[in-house]
C-alpha cells in the first residue's frame, strides 16, 4: 500500500501498533512510530504525507491512558516534527458519562501537546468552539481569526454569548 501511496502522492495515516497489539507505554509507542517512519521513508513518502496515530485508549479501562498518549504525542512531535499527528478522539471517553466534556478536555490538551489533525464530530457545536479557543490561546490563529468566525457562527453556547454581550 505504501507504493501506492508513494506513487500517487498520497497522505496515509499509520497507528502506532504492531502485530503484539497496542504498546502500553509512551516508550513502546514512539518504537512503533520509528518503524512506521524509517518504513514510509523509505518508500519515498514524504514526512508531512504521515499522519501518525498516538491511539487514544479509553480512562473507563486506565485512567493512565490519556497521559500515556499526550506523552506520545510531545515525543513523536519531537522527533518527527514535520509528521501529522491524528486520532480518533472519543475512543478516551468510551464507556463513560458524558463524554463531550472529556472529550472537549482531552482536545485541549492534545493539541497543546502537539496534536495537530484529530477525529471528531464536527457537528458538536461545544467542540468546535472548544477547538478555537485552543487554537487561539495556543498562538496558531493570528489576528484571532478563526475565533472570530466561529464566534459569528454561533459555536458558542447561548449563555457565553449573552455574557460577552453584557
Amino acid at each position: 500500500m505504501l507504493s501506492l501511496v508513494a506513487e500517487h502522492g498520497c497522505s496515509v495515516i499509520a497507528l502506532a501498533m504492531d502485530s503484539a497489539g497496542i504498546p502500553e507505554t509512551c516508550q513502546g509507542r514512539l518504537e512503533v512510530a520509528r518503524r512506521l517512519m524509517a518504513e514510509t521513508r523509505s518508500r519515498g513518502v514524504p514526512d508531512d504525507h504521515v499522519y501518525l496515530d498516538p491511539l487514544a485508549m479509553t480512562l473507563a479501562t486506565k485512567t493512565e491512558g490519556a497521559q500515556v498518549t499526550l506523552d506520545t504525542i510531545r515525543a513523536i512531535r519531537e522527533e518527527f516534527p514535520d509528521a501529522h499527528l491524528s486520532m480518533g478522539l472519543s475512543n478516551i471517553s468510551f464507556g463513560l458519562p458524558a463524554r463531550s466534556f472529556i472529550n472537549r478536555a482531552f482536545l485541549t490538551l492534545a493539541l497543546a501537546a502537539g496534536l495537530d489533525s484529530a477525529i471528531l464530530d464536527p457537528l458538536d457545536r461545544e467542540m468546535m468552539a472548544a477547538l478555537a479557543a485552543a487554537e487561539l490561546v495556543l498562538g496558531r490563529d493570528h489576528h484571532c481569526l478563526n475565533y472570530t468566525r466561529a464566534y459569528r457562527a454561533g459555536l458558542f453556547a447561548r449563555s457565553e454569548v449573552r455574557a460577552a454581550r453584557a
